[in-house]
């Protein structure tokens, strides 16, 4: 443990509670808890600014950073997503979807918020927070993906379920591709090269982007929750059978595989070769990028979130609410056969 806090650039603990995974921005680093936002200093790790938006959230879902400004949503009845400056914290808008946002991401795109609920997806104008239209097949509780004006949105429930393709601008449907009957909706879908990618079940999807066609499936050993990456034509995503998996992106050929002592839930980072992943056992790894070969560790106290890696230091937040800046590269293994 004395080399893991040698790493230490500085920790932060806002209130023992479980906080969201972090969002790096201009400075800033943000994390949320059920029911406050916290913005620190990237540099330092002081707080900057603490905003409450009361008990009303029950999850400890990322909020969205864009263009100087950030976007939480809320457990509430009324599905409240608040929007904030990020410098100073100040309310700037407060705006109801209609149903509670619960464990949805919120995505942010040109000009526009995506918000999904338990009953579906919500656009809000970015500035302002007036509603511009809603698409309600069923529930979504992952972060919807934007490309060349199209929406990929992943839809939970077991009837209606799926990844649906909609335009960006009014919410129309373009098209859905079935995952079958499996109720597993927190991957959000990942774009590139004209293929989407996203979890559901025991599988990792890929699909195209215009018609909807499956390419090809990757069938792991349990649930696939984390968010698939995409990088150099390499897809990199985790599962509850323990393993991190590198597949390629044309064909979903298995490339390697990382085990680990716990689900890997986390999405991952991939910065100068190396993919940085959180497992519930406890640990953040850093596994080369081409050959899957262990490179460093560090060890925490419990679950790693989905890490962020921004100009050498890895920032990541564990289910105890712990959030740590890490210098890069990441200690070698303790036992470097293992």
């Amino acid at each position: 443990m004395n080399a893991g806090v040698a790493m230490q650039r500085w920790h932060f603990s806002p209130n023992r509670r479980a906080v969201s995974a972090p969002v790096v921005a201009d400075g800033g680093v943000y994390v949320s808890n059920d029911s406050e936002v916290h913005a620190v200093d990237a540099a330092t790790g002081q707080q900057r600014w603490r905003f409450s938006v009361g008990q009303e959230r029950s999850d400890t879902t990322p909020p969205a950073v864009a263009d100087g400004t950030v976007y939480v949503g809320s457990n509430d009845a009324a599905g409240h997503v608040y929007a904030m400056d990020a410098l100073t914290g100040r309310q700037l808008w407060k705006a109801g979807t209609g149903a509670p946002v619960s464990s949805s991401s919120l995505a942010v795109a040109d000009g526009v918020v995506y918000v999904g609920s338990r009953r579906g997806l919500c656009a809000l104008d970015a500035a302002s927070g007036e509603q511009r239209w809603e698409f309600g097949p069923g529930a979504v509780f992952s972060r919807p993906a934007a490309a060349d004006g199209v929406l990929f949105v992943h839809v939970g429930g077991r009837v209606g379920g799926g990844l649906y393709a909609l335009d960006a601008r009014t919410g129309e449907q373009q098209w859905r591709f079935s995952t079958g009957r499996e109720w597993n909706e927190e991957s959000a879908p990942a774009v590139a090269d004209g293929t989407v990618h996203v979890g559901s079940g025991s599988s990792l999807y890929a699909v195209d982007a215009r018609s909807g066609q499956q390419r090809w499936m990757f069938l792991a050993g349990h649930s696939v929750t984390a968010s698939p990456v995409v990088m150099n034509g390499t897809v990199y995503c985790g599962s509850w059978d323990k393993n991190l998996y590198a597949m390629d992106a044309v064909t979903g050929t298995m490339r390697w595989k990382f085990p680990t002592a716990g689900a890997v839930a986390s999405s991952v980072a991939v910065v100068d070769g190396l993919v940085y992943v959180g497992s519930w056992d406890f640990g953040l790894y850093a596994v080369d990028a081409a050959t899957g070969e262990k490179h460093g560790e560090f060890p925490t106290t419990d679950w790693v979130n989905s890490p962020a890696v921004l100009n050498g230091v890895a920032y990541i937040s564990t289910r105890d609410g712990h959030v740590y800046a890490l210098k890069t590269p990441l200690p070698p293994p303790r036992n470097p056969t293992a």
